[in-house]
């Protein structure tokens, strides 16, 4: 089984501003601003982690979510930090999680 592993670009300059995170790519010369949800997503890309993990954490963090509305929310935020090169991901074979 193949996993698939998420963290920060080493590239992305970032700023905490109250609940939100504001990330900077310097190769592209690209700002975004990140809610609440996905500044928790970010803090917990410091390291290698699964969709799976992120999807947990936001359960955990904000109550009246659900575990698969936390998927769904984990999965688009990952989705559009890789379009936009702020997170890179990892395949791991053989790991099952």
């Amino acid at each position: 089984m193949t996993s698939l592993l998420y963290q920060r670009s080493a590239s992305i300059e970032m700023a905490p501003l109250q609940n939100e995170t504001i990330l900077f790519n310097p190769e592209r010369k690209q700002f975004c601003v990140l809610n609440r949800t996905a500044s928790l997503l970010w803090s917990q890309l410091a390291n290698p982690t699964t969709i799976e993990n992120l999807a947990a954490k936001v359960w955990e963090s904000f109550s009246g979510v659900t575990l698969e509305g936390a998927q769904r929310d984990a999965e688009q935020a990952v989705q559009e930090m890789l379009a936009l090169n702020f997170i890179v991901n990892h395949s791991i074979e053989g790991e099952q999680r």
